[in-house]
């Protein structure tokens, strides 16, 4: 898995970057652990599959 923007991961999911950000809230320790914090550019890869995993999105 390669690592993406929210904008990228949004469109995967069909929502807005916005809501997808309400979505990792309660996910935000998680993320952090996994070297995300708010305002990267792009997430790395775990953080990505994390987020494909808890979703249940075919992100590619």
């Amino acid at each position: 898995m390669k690592a993406k923007s929210l904008q990228q991961i949004a469109d995967s999911a069909g929502v807005s970057v916005r809501t997808l950000r309400r979505w990792l809230v309660p996910h935000k320790q998680q993320l952090a652990g996994l070297g995300y914090t708010p305002g990267m550019k792009a997430l790395p890869p775990s953080a990505v599959r994390y987020i494909a995993e808890i979703f249940c999105l075919d992100i590619e």
